[in-house]
């Protein structure tokens, strides 16, 4: 049976941003919650794509990592 592609709404986006965002990094599991590969998720989450909708801020806490964009 093919794989069935799906494309991501904005709001899709959004809420990937944010989770990744808040610390949530395993692209896996964000693609199988969406329903795309996860270069897709990666890319829309990175701001490769959906270059029109806003990034969150940039995340800080423990390590003081940096957002890997922004």
């Amino acid at each position: 049976m093919p794989v069935r592609k799906r494309k991501l709404t904005e709001e899709q986006v959004l809420e990937a941003r944010l989770r990744f965002a808040s610390g949530e990094c395993e692209w896996g599991k964000l693609s199988r919650d969406y329903g795309v590969s996860r270069g897709v998720i990666k890319s829309a989450v990175m701001g490769e794509t959906f270059k029109e909708l806003p990034m969150p801020p940039k995340r800080g806490g423990l390590g003081n990592r940096p957002f890997p964009y922004g």
